[in-house]
């Protein structure tokens, strides 16, 4: 009894809730405007309102229209002038014992740390400025594996943007060395 007694005055209390109390405060005036939305199909005599756009011939030779050329040549990408290190300076995770070592490899020599070899290909620095970002050119072997489980460039400053993909080990340049 005491439980249909509960039931009942549950369903009364959200029967009688007022309206406000499940307002989702949008109001009753809210109007979404889908009505106003001009849509204006392509047609011969050009694009949006009048005509005053493009024609659909004139879209079709843009690019003819020679600006293709002056778009190539514009770029976001700035070249900085490098020189080459004598090798480079790296850390070396192992993910599961934790242990952490900077390593000190020359270029065309090999490096172990735990069951990889890694072996420097070249490195590389910015021009006057022998702390700044280190390119180095890796390439590691893990024991057991007959292809290297990583080959390219690593950039100290964004090591993640090519990463060696590794279960145990994880490797990223620091600086290069000069002497």
């Amino acid at each position: 009894m005491r439980a249909g007694l509960v039931v009942t005055l549950a369903l009364a209390v959200s029967i009688n809730t007022p309206a406000w109390a499940q307002d989702n405060g949008l109001g009753e005036d809210f109007q979404t405007g889908i009505d106003q939305i001009l849509v204006q199909p392509l047609d011969d005599s050009g694009i949006g309102f009048g005509g005053d756009g493009l024609s659909l011939e004139d879209l079709q030779r843009l690019p003819e229209a020679g600006f293709q050329q002056e778009l190539r040549d514009i770029t976001t990408e700035t070249q900085v002038k490098v020189t080459e290190g004598t090798g480079v300076n790296l850390r070396a995770l192992d993910k599961l014992t934790g242990e952490v070592k900077d390593l000190t490899i020359a270029t065309g020599q090999p490096a172990v740390f735990g069951r990889i070899s890694i072996y420097l290909a070249d490195c590389r620095y910015p021009e006057g400025n022998r702390s700044g970002d280190a390119y180095a050119y890796l390439m590691v072997h893990a024991q057991g594996v007959d292809e290297p489980v990583f080959s390219g460039w690593m950039v100290s400053s964004s090591p993640a943007l090519n990463a060696m993909d590794h279960a145990r080990y994880d490797i990223w340049p620091l600086t290069c060395s000069t002497s």
